[in-house]
């Protein structure tokens, strides 16, 4: 149904046919389970129906490349910050080393979940709207926990105390309260990210 239908208007955007394609690649890692199912039983699917190679690649090596292709660095050390991963990760002799990451979520996550639990829209995006109410707020700072290891990082720490302190105000948070805690939520995931 649908994934036979975005893969022909991908066809179709591209200007190619099936016949086209030499080479299936699918994500094999890391991201959510189901998506990654799909997107590997898919591909393994259209390569064997078209008797193509078929190959699995990391995602956010994917990307990574990319940045490596258009700034042409040879040996860049790199925060990788997605929703799902933050790494400290580096490259060398064509092969990539994780120094660090983070031991729970990703930043990502913790500020999409972190605009959640103060009720901030998802529309046009989570973060946009952590920045501009951090841009509105009085500056007044919120001590949130910080939580470096070495070069690995935390974040849970800082959503489970603000669940805690909106679960201890009986109305909710006033708009007040609410743009006290985003630069703090904000500048927090920074200072551990700048520790790294």
């Amino acid at each position: 149904g649908k994934i036979l239908g975005l893969v022909k208007e991908a066809l179709d955007k591209a200007n190619l046919k099936i016949e086209d394609i030499d080479l299936y690649v699918y994500t094999k890692g890391p991201g959510m389970a189901q998506p990654l199912s799909v997107g590997a039983l898919v591909s393994r699917t259209l390569a064997s129906l078209n008797q193509k190679p078929l190959v699995g690649v990391n995602h956010c090596i994917g990307h990574i490349e990319m940045g490596r292709l258009a700034t042409g660095a040879q040996n860049p050390t790199i925060l990788y910050v997605s929703g799902g991963n933050t790494q400290v990760i580096a490259y060398s002799q064509n092969r990539y080393r994780i120094f660090g990451e983070t031991l729970d979520i990703a930043v990502g996550n913790c500020l999409d979940r972190f605009a959640r639990i103060i009720g901030l829209s998802n529309d046009p995006s989570p973060g946009y709207n952590i920045e501009q109410m951090a841009k509105k707020s009085s500056k007044k700072y919120i001590e949130l926990p910080y939580a470096v290891k070495g070069m690995d990082v935390s974040f849970s720490g800082i959503l489970t105390f603000i669940e805690d302190l909106v679960k201890g105000t009986k109305k909710g948070l006033t708009k007040k309260q609410k743009s006290h805690m985003t630069p703090a939520a904000v500048e927090e995931a920074e200072a551990q990210l700048n520790q790294q």
